[in-house]
């Protein structure tokens, strides 16, 4: 009666590990028959949604105490060499461990081609205690292989096509890959010139708003200031005498406009009418900025129906606008507190 070698049920042990796991996590696996292995005992296809990606990998499985090192593991290559480094598609290695009944995994490929490059001449691969292939690592192990094929296509521009090569070779030039996969960590890359920063954000996230706010009020201030010759100028050229006040005056109702509407848009409650009062506010600014720097150097000159419009007009719109807004507030409290009052006839809640 035929007997079944222990060695030959250590050597199925990895392969039915190796398919059972990668089956599981939805690839597929497709054995090579016994007979026709010349160092791969099986080929690997990646899915992704349930579909096929169309990235393969050929797999050489060791099974068996035998392949342990003083750290580690390793695969045997000097029978396969050329094979393993001068294959279409790459070539993993997996190592089972019948004692701790655990897999382990190394690119075969990727570490040949390096030794080669650096003129050494292998003669096993390692395979690190780390390298540990289960249901937790399958994934990351899977997405690192692929970024593998992708930056390593084998395929010769003869069999593709010159023009599907040459698309190609763009793509991946600009970072596009055909699998999509997703070559930055998660997250993205970090920023190490922003890292202490960003700590110090998030240690005090109150200091930045807060430093936002000053510097903008700042920068307005400032360009407010830079505008206050120009702008006098202005209103002196074009005939202030027509009201009660001076151009000082004017100044003054000018940039309190511009300050009340800034102001009323960081306490107005309503974001849609905050907003339009910030832009009222940088309209302001703008149109100062025209006609003051018209004034205090020789790039432009400001269109003169524009400027005239803007000195003798701004005190005048600056009026009714800051009435209305104080009316409008003032009523919209008004009512605010009347549906409190029939909310609650019992008294208002605290707090309201």
């Amino acid at each position: 009666m035929a007997r079944v070698l222990p060695t030959k049920k250590t050597e199925r042990a990895g392969v039915n590990e190796f398919r059972a796991l990668l089956e599981a996590a939805g690839h597929i696996v497709q054995e090579i028959d016994g007979g026709n292995d010349y160092g791969e005992d099986c080929y690997l296809s990646f899915t992704r949604s349930g579909e096929r990606t169309g990235d393969i990998v050929a797999v050489q499985v060791k099974s068996g105490t035998a392949y342990r090192r003083a750290v580690g593991y390793g695969i045997s290559c000097r029978e396969h060499l050329h094979d393993w480094t001068r294959s279409r598609i790459p070539v993993i290695g997996v190592v089972y461990d019948p004692d701790l009944k655990k897999l382990f995994w190394a690119n075969l490929t990727q570490y040949l081609l390096h030794e080669l490059e650096q003129g050494r001449t292998p003669k096993s691969v390692p395979v690190g205690e780390t390298a540990v292939l289960d249901a937790d690592t399958v994934a990351s192990v899977v997405l690192r292989i692929r970024r593998f094929i992708e930056e390593n296509d084998r395929v010769r521009p003869i069999e593709l096509g010159l023009g599907q090569s040459l698309v190609r070779k763009a793509n991946r030039l600009r970072g596009r890959h055909s699998n999509d996969v997703d070559r930055t960590p998660v997250g993205g890359l970090p920023y190490e010139m922003a890292v202490p920063a960003v700590d110090f954000h998030e240690r005090h996230p109150r200091v930045g708003p807060a430093v936002k706010r000053g510097l903008l009020t700042t920068v307005i201030l400032c360009c407010l200031a830079m505008l206050g010759p120009g702008l006098y100028g202005a209103v002196e050229s074009n005939g202030h005498y027509s009201w009660p006040f001076s151009g000082w005056m004017w100044l003054v109702s000018y940039y309190g406009t511009v300050l009340c509407l800034l102001a009323a848009s960081s306490l107005d409650p309503q974001r849609k009418r905050a907003r339009l009062l910030r832009w009222w506010a940088f309209a302001l600014v703008w149109s100062g900025w025209y006609v003051g720097m018209a004034h205090q150097t020789s790039a432009w000159t400001a269109q003169p129906v524009f400027e005239w419009i803007f000195v003798v007009q701004t005190p005048v719109l600056a009026k009714f606008l800051l009435c209305f807004l104080g009316g409008r507030y003032v009523y919209e409290e008004m009512s605010r507190r009347r549906r409190l009052k029939a909310a609650y006839p019992d008294g208002l809640p605290e707090g309201a």
